[in-house]
């Protein structure tokens, strides 16, 4: 695969279909993840569309750089990647943190950007729960290596097999990111709230959520400007990584939805459906948690 050089980094990309002069989509990899993670759904999109697909800053065979990460320094390497790939405007395609990092690139850059697509996109997270989340990530790497997080990423909220092709992939991904990298990257969350951007969305935004992420679908439940800002769609049998589990789905929605966004709106009766259990499991939960503090200091 080859490197282009932005900045402070050599960045690892690849395109796909390049000689083709259809719509181009750019897909960014989620926190802890690289570009491989697309395998079971590029083949739907190259066959169609150009794809542009690379590493973040600190993941796969990207650098991380010395300079402190933040949004802006995320959203400035893509900037700088279509800029010297001469792409634009794009569509965007995102997993989880790199969903996140669509939407603030839009905001930033809507010149080079014709819609978004958003995959299990954390669009509302408490800080307690992210705090959460970081303490017991931070335990699973208090060894200093994180093949206990990755385990658990894997086994947990993607819910693979061990025999899942992907599987090892995966596995090696997390191994490839320095825990350091990692946190500072999830921390990115705590100090700038995304569900804080959707309001300002200017883009066609399709958001996809699998049935069975509990995460995803609890937080846009939460997120009413998600919700008012663009087409939210249910992906049946799927969990956080939806285009594994249904690339093919996953991809004909896309595509229909770049066809004509118009044409293409929120399926609340699934999602509905879908979220009441995880929502009301999340406000239980809370409730206890206070109750436990309460009883704690009586």
């Amino acid at each position: 695969m080859p490197f282009i050089q932005l900045r402070d980094i050599p960045v690892n990309y690849q395109i796909y279909n390049a000689e083709s002069t259809s719509e181009t989509i750019v897909f960014i990899h989620g926190l802890g993840l690289n570009q491989e993670v697309w395998e079971p759904i590029l083949p739907y999109f190259y066959a169609h569309y150009r794809v542009v697909a690379f590493d973040l800053r600190g993941h796969g065979r990207t650098d991380r750089g010395d300079a402190a990460l933040s949004w802006e320094l995320f959203t400035e390497d893509l900037r700088l990647l279509l800029l010297q790939l001469e792409l634009g405007p794009v569509h965007v395609l995102g997993h989880g943190f790199g969903a996140t990092l669509a939407v603030k690139f839009s905001i930033l850059h809507a010149e080079l950007v014709k819609s978004l697509l958003l995959l299990s996109t954390p669009a509302f997270l408490p800080r307690k729960t992210i705090e959460s989340a970081v303490h017991i990530r931070k335990r699973l790497t208090s060894k200093g290596s994180m093949l206990s997080l990755a385990e658990s990423m894997v086994s947990g909220i993607f819910k693979l097999s061990p025999d899942n092709g992907l599987y090892g992939k995966i596995i090696s991904a997390y191994m490839s990111v320095a825990p350091d990298t990692y946190f500072d990257t999830l921390e990115l969350y705590m100090k700038s709230p995304v569900n804080m951007d959707f309001g300002q969305l200017a883009h066609p935004t399709l958001t996809l959520v699998g049935s069975e992420d509990s995460l995803s679908l609890t937080s846009n439940a939460l997120s009413s400007q998600l919700l008012m800002h663009s087409s939210l769609i249910v992906v049946p049998g799927a969990t956080n990584t939806l285009f594994i589990d249904q690339p093919q789905f996953t991809f004909e929605r896309v595509r229909e939805f770049i066809a004509d966004p118009s044409q293409v709106v929120t399926d609340y009766a699934s999602f509905e459906c879908h979220v009441a259990k995880y929502v009301m499991q999340y406000f239980n939960d809370a409730f206890e948690q206070l109750l436990n503090k309460k009883a704690v200091q009586a």
